[in-house]
């Protein structure tokens, strides 16, 4: 097509599309609460918002993006990232943003997503930047945070039992130092210590509960990464190993396949999921080649120790909670020291990729578990190791991958996918996995239903189509067995999910969604039997209806109203809902900025409802509306010094009217309300 008629139309377009620019943390809020909706559970989304909030700083260049950039783009599927890289490698270099048109795999609402991350500019040369160059330009950014709840809890006062009492207050402190040269060379440390550990006292000379440091090097000569300190190991689809954040069933249907994978550094607060020492990935030619080491200590709860030297010699399980606030919580801290090493080869020629990996692991004392029947098969021992073979191929309009695994225990994994591009409004995907009861990987993150990735097996189908323009409807079907029994269901079992939503962008100032998602599966019977226990079905549906719209420049309000059912054959249907109301606004002539919600539900335990909150840089709240009450939040963001101080202050509370005590053990609050303050600062230089 001619550029210049091209233009022309670009700008044409700009005024009739729906591209609204929301800016830097809403647009990413917005896009992690998309991949956080298919979690029940808050994950540390450190490393996704990193990636985004750089490119949302630094906008991509996308005539001189790599698979590994467009790959930190999590939405992106692998249709788009083909798509942009066969037109650099066609077209040449991208005269306007709006030449994504011209891509048959991105949609007006695709572009509006991917906005705020990207643009277009002239190529440059790259070279290794020296010392200098690395100190004048690196950025530097230094975190402060303490958080608390209002109201005291049990195990901060003399009810609780003396081993059983929290050493420390009840403040959060959080601390965290970045340097990123321009994504090639980064480096900090992150401190942290929960709420009821000791700091600074006999129980904890040593300050901060959790220290962890990292540097990592892209690009040096022949080195493709080096990481040294604390890092993330990925692999394959995750069937051997993948530490981090890991996106399973979402609404992005068709983003399936494990992206970005190898070495990366951790910054995160995860105290036991991560690698301690050094890696490195070597490029020689078409091929790459990874290896890595990692010593730490984890923590495991002690089952049997030596009485002459002290010596730890089985746990009953390795512990992942990362507190240490009592007495009986610090016996069992950095109890097991954990050795690990493995390697990667990836071989890479024009469009298919074949990699082969390894990963062993040695523990300081046995895995002991209290062995139940659902438990049999899970990994024991003080060793364990797994192998892999993994591929891409992408040929025309069919993208396949998958990765095939085996363990120690002669357990074995299988999981393959197709992605398909039938029309260019109509895309499909099928990915089918398969993993024995007895497959052993503790660093595992496969795609499932369940978080570890053993005794299942499944086929899963993924629709996404844009009937019309600025109109998107998505649905996916996934149906699964449990060949072996597992926790809360005593005998093989099965089960179906099914989510469907229709994405609509009424014009550039108001979006909406509305999502249903159903869920049917089996557990145990809630009666007392005196022999085997039954299964029976359950059921949860949900619904949801959610609208923003842009009033102003500096004013976004956000509509959600959700209504949640769970059945099981024994009971009464539980109903829920919830509804809420965002406001978000920035003053013009004040450096302040406000996020606030109020929330009403009523809502059963098994049918409560999740919602992400908009919460301080790096902070996540996804908390379980559950209950009768009243959910209300406030954050402020104020710049003291542009460019240079940034402050956060936010409150939150859950005011309930069906309770008197909320919560439950040590962490019990006599009364009705629940509220959390949290404050900030972020100094840049």
């Amino acid at each position: 097509m001619n550029k210049k008629l091209f233009l022309l139309i670009s700008l044409t377009f700009i005024f009739s599309v729906s591209f609204s620019q929301i800016v830097d943390k809403e647009a990413i809020d917005n896009l992690i609460e998309e991949i956080a909706e298919s979690s029940d559970e808050e994950l540390d989304y450190t490393q996704l918002y990193d990636d985004l909030y750089y490119y949302a700083q630094n906008p991509l260049n996308l005539n001189t993006a790599t698979r590994e950039d467009l790959e930190k783009i999590q939405f992106l599927n692998d249709f788009q990232i083909e798509d942009i890289l066969e037109y650099q490698r066609t077209a040449g270099e991208m005269q306007s943003i709006y030449e994504l048109q011209l891509l048959e795999s991105f949609s007006d609402i695709d572009i509006e997503h991917i906005l705020p991350f990207v643009t277009v500019a002239p190529k440059q040369d790259k070279a290794i930047p020296d010392l200098k160059e690395v100190v004048n330009y690196g950025r530097n950014n230094l975190f402060l945070r303490t958080q608390f709840l209002l109201q005291e809890q049990k195990g901060y006062t003399d009810e609780a039992d003396t081993d059983k009492r929290y050493l420390g207050n009840r403040f959060k402190y959080y601390t965290r130092y970045q340097f990123n040269y321009k994504q090639k060379i980064k480096l900090g440390f992150t401190a942290e210590k929960d709420p009821g550990e000791a700091f600074f006292n006999e129980y904890e000379k040593q300050g901060f509960d959790y220290y962890s440091a990292h540097l990592e090097a892209k690009n040096i000569g022949i080195f493709k990464t080096i990481t040294l300190g604390d890092y993330q190991v990925r692999f394959g689809q995750g069937l051997i190993a993948w530490t981090g954040i890991t996106q399973g069933k979402s609404s992005y249907v068709m983003s399936l396949r494990k992206k970005y994978d190898g070495l990366r550094k951790y910054s995160s607060t995860d105290e036991n999921k991560f690698m301690r020492g050094a890696g490195a990935t070597v490029k020689l030619g078409d091929f790459e080649l990874t290896g890595f080491a990692s010593f730490k200590y984890i923590d495991g709860n002690i089952d049997i120790t030596d009485t002459l030297t002290d010596d730890v010699q089985s746990v009953t399980s390795f512990q992942v909670t990362g507190m240490h606030r009592n007495i009986s919580e610090l016996q069992d801290k950095h109890s097991v020291s954990e050795f690990i090493y493995g390697g990667n080869v990836n071989w890479r020629y024009e469009k298919f990729r074949l990699g082969v990996s390894y990963i062993q692991y040695f523990f300081g004392s046995d895995l002991n578990k209290n062995l139940k029947p659902y438990n049999q098969f899970d990994f024991q021992g003080d060793n364990g190791l797994n192998a892999s073979v993994d591929y891409q191929l992408s040929y025309k309009n069919f993208y396949f991958f998958g990765e095939e695994a085996i363990s120690r225990s002669g357990g074995y994994a299988l999981l393959n996918s197709v992605q398909m591009k039938l029309a260019p409004q109509f895309s499909l995907a099928v990915l089918q996995r398969y993993y024995t009861k007895d497959y052993q990987a503790y660093y595992a993150a496969g795609f499932g239903e369940q978080s570890k990735t053993s005794n299942e097996k499944g086929l899963y189908f993924g629709a996404e189509m844009h009937p019309v323009r600025k109109l998107s409807l998505s649905a996916y079907f996934d149906t699964y067995q449990f060949p072996w029994m597992k926790f809360r269901t005593y005998a093989p079992s099965e089960g179906v999910d099914f989510f469907t939503q229709l994405d609509y962008s009424v014009s550039r100032y108001v979006n909406i969604y509305l999502r249903y998602k159903q869920e049917s599966k089996y557990q145990n019977s809630s009666y007392d039997y005196t022999g085997v226990v039954p299964v029976i079905p359950t059921e949860k549906k949900q619904l949801r209806f959610h609208i923003n719209y842009k009033l102003s420049r500096n004013l976004v309000l956000k509509n959600r109203i959700e209504f949640a059912q769970y059945f099981t054959s024994e009971t009464e249907n539980e109903n829920g809902w919830m509804i809420f109301q965002d406001v978000n606004y920035q003053f013009l002539t004040l450096p302040l900025k406000i996020n606030a919600r109020i929330a009403f539900f009523d809502a059963p335990y098994n049918a409560r409802i999740y919602a992400y909150e908009n919460d301080i840089l790096y902070g996540y709240s996804i908390p379980a509306y559950s209950g009768q009450g009243i959910r209300t939040y406030l954050t402020l963001k104020y710049t003291v010094i542009k460019d240079f101080i940034d402050i956060w202050l936010r409150y939150a509370n859950f005011s309930y009217a069906d309770r008197d005590v909320i919560g439950s053990g040590y962490d019990e609050i006599q009364g009705s309300n629940k509220s959390e303050v949290k404050f900030q600062v972020r100094i840049k230089f």
